[in-house]
This record gives C-alpha cells, sequence and structure tokens, in this order.
C-alpha cells in the first residue's frame, strides 16, 4: 500500500510540473567581469602580448561534437565551464571573457576561476563583442536570463536607470527577457513574466563592481 502511494505522489508531482504555466530556466552565476565578450574559435593561442611573436601563455582546443576542451598548459583548469563565459553545442558557438581590445586583439581570460589565465588573441580567432553588442546581437535572440542565486533587490523593475526612481515591479519568474538599450549598468528591457503579463523597465543587470547579473542562455 505505501508503494502505491509513494507513487501516486511522484506521479502527481510530475503531472503538475508538466501541466505549469511555466518553466523557467535559470543557469548557475559564475564570476563574469570585463569589457565584453569574443566569440572564440579553435585552436586559440592567447599570448602574452598583442602581437603574432608574443610568447604563447596557453593554447586552447575544444571540440563542439565531444563537448571537451583540451588545454596544453593548464590541464587542471580546463573544463568547459571554467573557460567559457557562454557555451553551446548545439549552435556550434563559445564566448570567453574579455577585459581589454586593442588594434585587432582581445584579452580573454579562464576568468571563472581564482586566478584566471589571460592571454591576447588575433580577431581572427576571436571576434570581440562589447556589452551592449553582446547584447543587442545576442541577447535580442536569445533571451536573457537570470541567475539562480539573483538577490530580490536585483530583481527590481525600475522608470529610470538609477534605483533613485520609481519601483515598476519585479520579476519573479520570467519566460523571457529582452533587452531594448544599454545605459552603463543598466539595461531597459521588456519581460515576459510566468503569467503572461509584460513588464518594461529598467534592471541593474551590471554591479559597480563590473559583476554581471545577468545573461544570454544559448
Amino acid at each position: 500500500m505505501k508503494k502505491i502511494i509513494a507513487f501516486f505522489v511522484i506521479f502527481l508531482n510530475l503531472y503538475l510540473t508538466a501541466q505549469a504555466d511555466v518553466m523557467p530556466y535559470y543557469i548557475n552565476s559564475l564570476r563574469r567581469y570585463g569589457i565584453g565578450y569574443s566569440e572564440v574559435s579553435a585552436p586559440l593561442i592567447m599570448r602574452r602580448e598583442p602581437k603574432v611573436d608574443g610568447e604563447i601563455l596557453e593554447t586552447l582546443n575544444f571540440n563542439f561534437k565531444e563537448e571537451k576542451t583540451i588545454c596544453e598548459k593548464n590541464t587542471d583548469r580546463c573544463d568547459i565551464d571554467e573557460v567559457f563565459a557562454a557555451y553551446s553545442k548545439s549552435k556550434k558557438i563559445a564566448f570567453m571573457t574579455t577585459l581589454d581590445y586593442t588594434d585587432g586583439w582581445s584579452l580573454v581570460c579562464f576568468n571563472q576561476a581564482e586566478l584566471p589565465v589571460c592571454g591576447w588573441v588575433e580577431e581572427q580567432k576571436a571576434k570581440y563583442y562589447t556589452l551592449a553588442e553582446f547584447f543587442d546581437t545576442f541577447g535580442k535572440k536569445y533571451g536573457v536570463y537570470l541567475f539562480k542565486d539573483l538577490q530580490k533587490s536585483d530583481k527590481i523593475l525600475y522608470g529610470a536607470a538609477a534605483k533613485q526612481s520609481n519601483s515598476l515591479g519585479s520579476i519573479e519568474m520570467p519566460k523571457a527577457i529582452n533587452p531594448w538599450l544599454i545605459r552603463g549598468n543598466w539595461m531597459l528591457v521588456k519581460v515576459h513574466d510566468f503569467n503572461n503579463q509584460f513588464k518594461t523597465g529598467w534592471l541593474n543587470y551590471r554591479g559597480t563592481d563590473g559583476k554581471l547579473k545577468l545573461f544570454v542562455k544559448f
């Protein structure tokens, strides 16, 4: 009898989940800092200086089919989640955090570890996007999602790009967040909420320390 009751409870939970109006998707927060992101391709040679004869700090290879990364030097820190800020096997796309950009060279980092590995890569292997360009190009296409550990105060929509402005409500379980405009650490968004309502307002998408609170989910 107990087994029958347990089975019924499990079945009921699965049924209610399947019938839910929305199943919001949250991704883990990672330490993402920088001025933008670079779409990278393999093999990726990271150099100490932005020049073709600069010392090689790392050579990174990655395989979309097998979802595997291989570092020649930092073998113990070469996990996909450590190397890439965003990664999609199905779309064959990978981004690394960019800390600087100059004359066709991007300074990219394994930006998730406590002691990040950084190096300069040529534009042929790393197409650089500013934060505004990244969200405008990819955020509008794929939507911007909340992180799992986002604070309630970071989910508030404001009437202007300042916390002193009026609150327009908050985001609870969004189906999609689409960016319209970037202004400093603020993003004007249109939110499709769990109850099929649409809200528009300003989100503080990045902290004063440069840490990103929102990111594109591919």
